[in-house]
């Protein structure tokens, strides 16, 4: 499991890192215009947070809690990748169809709610777990 997950990453990483040489050239050459090269690496990097949030959910692996517990971080991770996939998706969305500067700002608000609506869930799940744990501990 772990090697395939590092196999993806490290493709996604030669994926990135040959667009963007490839994109370098091209602006040298004049074959694309700088403006061009940056839409389409951001393009790429919007997708590639939809891909990774599409495989959140899948990363709990074997049961080494309570079922309560495992439930509500299988929940936290649903929304975390419900969360990055959109984001990914409104990121690279908006890198290839909006002026620059609503780009800009919309992706790093796009993204940055999506990392903070993850950590409040992931915060809330935490806390209605460990508030259930101690209400039976006191029973």
């Amino acid at each position: 499991m772990i090697v395939r997950q590092l196999g993806y990453a490290l493709a996604f990483a030669a994926l990135i890192l040959a667009a963007a040489a490839g994109l370098r050239y091209g602006v040298v050459s004049g074959a694309v215009d700088a403006e061009s090269a940056r839409r389409i690496m951001q393009v790429l990097l919007g997708l590639g947070l939809a891909g990774y949030g599409n495989f959140m959910p899948k990363k709990l692996g074997r049961p080494r809690r309570s079922p309560e517990a495992e439930a509500r971080m299988q929940a936290a991770l649903r929304v975390g990748g419900w969360a990055m996939t959109l984001a990914g998706l409104a990121y690279a969305g908006l890198w290839a169809l909006a002026p620059l500067a609503l780009a800009d700002t919309g992706g790093t608000i796009a993204v940055a709610s999506a990392a903070a609506t993850t950590l409040g869930y992931a915060l809330w799940c935490f806390a209605a777990c460990r508030g259930a744990r101690n209400a039976s501990a006191q029973r």
